[in-house]
């Protein structure tokens, strides 16, 4: 596990995630394929059939159609005379593929029809999409296409054929939600990192100072204070030994704020030069750098120029990262061992 990495975060985001994902597809992406394939399932039927179909759910609603054998003789272009309350409507059946649009001159044929025969309103169904430009010129017709048509229509299909657009769509959806825990687990894995990335651009810590209390006073006495005693006789004390002198060439002990000074001057140095998009300690020894542009072993020294100024992390390892859209894989160097 690197340095840094958050297991908490990566489990949070992934299962976050996969549960949106899974909601949405099971609830709304789920119903709008069944939908589709029952649309779809309406386009591939022959006109009568279609037209059969839509004036039987019509039937619900308080219609009733008038010469329907002598109407469907004279093809798709006719328009089928229905009653409701004694007043006459004019159903026109446009049958066409899912991906055709539906134009308003077919909205302005039938509202023109709905006119010359003094009908009190007319009714379009198609499987097709009925353009937007269409819809406004519609007026007081009512158009059914889309979710409306299979709204209207799709009670009146047999059993068996909702059976399987459900189980199709139930098996479009179990494809798809494998597909989104796999994206759900490669993100979380991704946000994992961020702790890490951001570790090296946090402030040092401040050191805390132990400073000493001072001791609480003696209790006051209500009886008179008791005579101080008579000092007693000063011993000799034996006087400290004298510390040892530092050997010759022996290492000075670490400076933590020296350290994290020049820590933060590297940092400084590397990030000015023009290949270098951000650096950061990931790690005490480790320096990440990530690169604007891939670059070569020469560039590569002038980092290790900067390291060479501190004898304490001239042997610090290089993360180079290199660029979106690179080539190229994480290298990993040490300018000089320890």
């Amino acid at each position: 596990m690197p340095d840094g990495f958050s297991v908490t975060l990566a489990l949070f985001v992934a299962l976050l995630m996969a549960a949106l994902s899974t909601a949405y597809l099971w609830l709304v992406r789920r119903r709008q394929a069944e939908t589709f394939a029952g649309i779809g399932a309406l386009a591939e039927m022959r006109w009568r059939e279609f037209s059969r179909l839509v004036i039987e759910a019509l039937q619900g609603r308080g219609f009733e159609a008038e010469a329907v054998e002598q109407t469907l003789e004279r093809g798709p272009q006719a328009e089928i005379r229905l009653r409701r309350n004694s007043q006459v409507w004019l159903l026109s059946c446009k049958l066409a593929g899912l991906k055709a649009r539906l134009g308003s001159a077919a909205v302005r044929e039938l509202a023109e029809a709905a006119r010359v025969h003094g009908a009190h309103g007319a009714i379009l169904a198609t499987p097709a999409r009925i353009d937007p430009d269409a819809r406004k010129a519609a007026g007081a017709l009512e158009l059914y296409d889309g979710d409306a048509l299979w709204a209207l229509v799709g009670p009146m299909l047999p059993d068996a054929l909702h059976d399987d657009l459900t189980a199709s769509a139930r098996k479009r959806s179990m494809r798809e939600t494998v597909l989104a825990w796999i994206v759900a687990l490669v993100i979380g894995a991704l946000a994992g990192f961020i702790p890490m990335l951001m570790g090296g651009a946090a402030a040092p810590d401040e050191t805390e100072v132990d400073t000493p209390m001072p001791a609480a006073p003696a209790p006051a006495s209500s009886s008179a204070p008791a005579p101080a005693p008579a000092p007693a006789p000063a011993l000799a004390m034996p006087s400290p030994a004298p510390q040892a002198e530092p050997a010759l060439g022996a290492p000075a002990p670490a400076d933590p704020n020296r350290e994290q000074f020049e820590r933060g001057e590297v940092i400084h140095a590397v990030a000015a030069l023009p290949w270098v998009e951000r650096v950061l300690w990931s790690t005490s020894s480790t320096l990440l750098i990530h690169q604007r542009e891939d670059v070569e072993q020469l560039e590569v020294r002038e980092v290790c120029a900067v390291l060479g100024r501190y004898a304490d992390l001239r042997a610090s390892r290089l993360q180079l990262q290199p660029p979106p859209g690179s080539q190229r894989t994480v290298r990993f160097l040490q300018c000089q061992a320890y």
